[in-house]
């Protein structure tokens, strides 16, 4: 990796300062086609409570929030300029639900288990230090009978970001992480251009919350 690009991979992975900004506002312009892509894959149930792990500007939340009757947006992310920053895009863009947004990390939930109608990730899923304890712990705030869905992005030709196929190659590791927990799991694949595709890898948790 280059000099030059060692501390803007540092932001994306947590924006902070000025600096932040600016990636923020790039997160969403270049994950727009994505975000749009994965929100159309979730199909969370009326007033359902739903979880974003990584949520960056909030971008995702406000497209699922605004196109669905939602009774809980909930989300975490280590960035508290992220944070604050999502927190203000959904304020009055959620429709009738519930905010709650949190400062934290994907291996370590702040939340009671079994909770969440869907738990979601774009484009977050390969900056996690440890993967396994972060899925398990979503499986873990997953009500029976949600799903789980990693939004993962696929570079077709080697660019600045990432190497290509490698996306492929961490979404084919997510499905072995999901099925290790027991989950049902499929992968569905959305191209955007010849350069580029969104990989859905859904987990769905066994049972039903009445069982």
């Amino acid at each position: 990796m280059s000099d030059t690009m060692e501390p803007v991979m540092h932001q994306a992975a947590k924006p902070r300062g000025a600096f932040g900004v600016v990636m923020g506002w790039l997160m969403g312009s270049l994950n727009a086609a994505q975000n749009r892509a994965t929100v159309d894959a979730l199909d969370p149930p009326p007033g359902a409570a739903v979880l974003e792990v990584g949520f960056g500007p909030g971008h995702a939340l406000e497209m699922l929030a605004m196109s669905r009757p939602l009774g809980l947006v909930a989300g975490i992310d280590h960035s508290p300029l992220m944070v604050a920053r999502a927190k203000r895009r959904l304020n009055g863009r959620r429709g009738d639900a519930a905010l709650d947004l949190r400062l934290g990390d994907a291996g370590d939930l702040p939340f009671p288990d079994e909770r969440f109608d869907v738990v979601f990730a774009v484009n977050s899923f390969h900056l996690w230090p440890d993967r396994e304890r972060a899925l398990a712990e979503m499986a873990g705030v997953l009500k029976p009978g949600g799903d789980l869905l990693l939004s993962i992005r696929d570079f077709r030709a080697d660019g600045r970001l990432e190497p290509a196929g490698k996306g492929a190659a961490t979404a084919k590791a997510a499905v072995e992480m999901l099925k290790a927990l027991g989950l049902q799991v499929r992968q569905r694949e959305i191209v955007h251009s010849p350069r580029r595709a969104t990989l859905l890898v859904r987990g769905r948790k066994v049972g039903r919350a009445e069982d």
